[in-house]
């Protein structure tokens, strides 16, 4: 590294001077998010670390933002004492978007960026219904799942899945279930998961 003491000396049959310069080489931030993933998926309620790793000459100050703005406690979210490593403690949808590390020092100015995208597990609710209906009258079951993404929903009548068949509607999301004429053999334990 050049970086250090520089001396010039002239000397002569009377004697000798010199000039000496102290010389700091200083070097641009360069700055890595993780292992360099440009995309972090994050699960609800769960925590999200990110990870920003700064190298320059002197040591870059590190901020964070995200869509644009600066990051602070009020978001939910901590950043450790270096700026290095920022910690959402508890995810939620309000947490996705573009997450960006910017360094800086005398040398110049550099950010590495990341987009975070939140999913939800699958949750249905309520978890149990009774339904009564008469012989031959038309009952609808629903499904209310959501998640993020969508979830797939199967039906089941017990432990047998249930396919289509004739005189039972099932909606293309899979949420809603429709026996039309309904019949004894028809009864029994029905669950969406």
């Amino acid at each position: 590294m050049d970086t250090g003491l520089y001396t010039c000396t002239a000397t002569n049959a009377v004697g000798n001077a010199s000039l000496s310069y102290n010389l700091h080489v200083q070097a641009p931030p360069q700055l890595l998010i993780g292992d360099g993933e440009s995309l972090l998926t994050a699960v609800a309620n769960n925590s999200l670390r990110i990870r920003c790793r700064a190298t320059g000459v002197p040591a870059p100050r590190i901020q964070w933002l995200k869509d644009g703005h600066p990051l602070g406690e009020q978001d939910g979210v901590v950043v450790s004492e270096d700026g290095g490593t920022l910690l959402v403690t508890r995810v939620g949808l309000g947490h996705e978007g573009l997450y960006v590390c910017q360094g800086s020092n005398w040398a110049g100015v550099a950010q590495a960026e990341v987009q975070v995208s939140v999913q939800v597990p699958p949750n249905i609710e309520p978890s149990m219904v009774d339904l009564a209906v008469l012989e031959n009258g038309t009952v609808s079951l629903e499904c209310l799942a959501s998640g993020l993404p969508a979830p797939d929903i199967t039906w089941y009548k017990g432990h047998e899945q249930l396919l289509a068949r004739p005189g039972w509607t099932l909606s293309r999301d899979g949420k809603h279930l429709k026996i039309h004429r309904a019949q004894l053999s028809d009864a029994g334990r029905y669950r969406c998961v």
